[in-house]
């Protein structure tokens, strides 16, 4: 009989993931990664009361380390490839077209360790290590304004990459309850040619950013983690905004060579995240995350154009429910799928603004497996499919006096993570 059980619940599981597979979803969750690592990659994110990696649980929940069978340190890495598009128009004339992004693949490395002097020890400690934000999108020159009236007939370019230090603590309270803290050490990098931000509106055509300095920025998060003991889990996990110094940037007025040399405040967004799990039927965990990133009030994105200045991205605060499963075939086989929706932070507003960084993501979808090579050494490995999502707006006037016309932003990826753990 236990047999029998153990092969419809194979088989219902390979259905699901087949039927996953065969939907098409987007790829993100704002400027933030919805996930680190092979195993919270093949999840959908999942990790808030479902910790199954070190580097899911340290990245959304530093309280879950407790929850951890074995100490362990994983090495991962992602590579993300995106696919971008802008089209504007004129309205009432003939000016409009189309340009294809070209910005390559992006890289995604991850580090975790988590330990526990031993199995009765109410601490536990870990470190987590890696790229929690990041983007690219790079436009080929028109050549002409009249091709793309966007684009001013001139190449468009953008870069961001966000690492992340995470040095953790848990403290068991009890044999149900934990409580987590961590500090978290940020070091960005953002490129933006021609540079926006901070300029009159419709400037970016004339500043040629040629140097952007590496900003420092810290800030904290708390979690708690309790086990009910009847194979319910919860989780709670508050991340303060990342507070960086200002982003500074120098570069040239194309027309006429005048020396830009300039600052501009951007920092990364309160983040909430409240999740559950289940793993009362055999060999499978059940997992739910809900979460909020409030962009609406955090420089850099809050503002948007004031007093013909590029103030900020002018982004909407968001709410994200990522949902995950994770089935044990055998000893050395775990497979996973995960589901992770999310709000558009980029509204129809703001489109012209986010050009450089078409980051409307919607939806994603995730599968996965675990395989271990010897006791104790853990191969893992996640497939991301991507769908197009977009967002169209107006392309206002003020522009060097061009009319009311519309800008549309399209973005999809797909993305592969490999990685491997060693537990003791």
């Amino acid at each position: 009989m236990k047999t029998t059980s153990v092969f419809c619940w194979n088989i219902v599981f390979v259905l699901v993931l087949s039927l996953a597979i065969s939907n098409h979803f987007v790829y993100g969750q704002g400027v933030l990664l919805r996930s680190v690592g092979a195993v919270n990659d093949s999840i959908g994110s999942v990790a808030t009361a479902t910790p199954i990696d070190a580097a899911g649980a340290i990245y959304w929940n530093p309280a879950s380390i407790s929850g951890l069978e074995k100490s362990e340190i994983s090495f991962g890495i992602g590579v993300i490839m995106p696919k971008t598009r802008v089209s504007s128009s004129i309205e009432g004339t003939p000016i409009s077209g189309s340009t294809k992004g070209n910005a390559g693949s992006i890289p995604d490395p991850s580090m975790a360790f988590v330990w526990r002097r031993c199995p009765k020890s109410p601490v536990t400690f870990g470190l987590g290590l890696g790229a929690v934000g990041g983007a690219a999108s790079l436009y080929p020159s028109t050549g002409s304004p009249f091709d793309n009236p966007i684009l001013g007939g001139r190449a468009k370019s953008s870069t961001v990459i966000i690492m992340q230090v995470t040095p953790t603590v848990a403290y068991q309270v009890t044999d149900r309850l934990s409580i987590g803290v961590a500090p978290i050490i940020d070091l960005a990098s953002l490129s933006i040619n021609p540079m926006q931000l901070g300029q009159p509106l419709g400037a970016d055509y004339e500043v040629h950013n040629f140097g952007t300095r590496y900003a420092w920025g810290g800030g904290f998060q708390i979690g708690t983690y309790y086990d009910f003991k009847n194979h319910f889990k919860a989780g709670f996990m508050f991340k303060s905004p990342i507070w960086a110094e200002d982003l500074t940037y120098q570069g040239t007025k194309a027309v006429d060579g005048q020396v830009i040399d300039d600052k501009f405040d951007l920092n990364l967004p309160t983040t909430l995240s409240l999740g559950f799990s289940y793993d009362g039927i055999q060999d499978t965990i059940i997992g739910l995350d809900i979460r909020y990133f409030d962009y609406a009030h955090t420089a850099g994105f809050k503002k948007g154009v004031e007093n013909g200045v590029v103030r900020g991205l002018d982004w909407d605060s968001v709410t994200s429910i990522a949902v995950g499963v994770e089935r044990k075939l055998n000893r050395q086989l775990k497979l996973r799928m995960g589901y992770c929706w999310n709000e558009n932070p980029i509204p129809s507003r703001s489109a012209m603004l986010n050009v450089a960084a078409p980051l409307m993501m919607q939806h994603v979808l995730s599968v996965g497996a675990t395989y271990s090579i010897v006791k104790n050494l853990e191969f893992s490995f996640a497939y991301i499919h991507a769908f197009k999502a977009k967002t169209t707006g107006p392309f206002p006037t003020g522009m060097h006096g061009a009319p009311l016309g519309s800008v549309t932003n399209e973005v999809s990826a797909n993305m592969l993570s490999a990685g491997v753990a060693k537990k003791w």
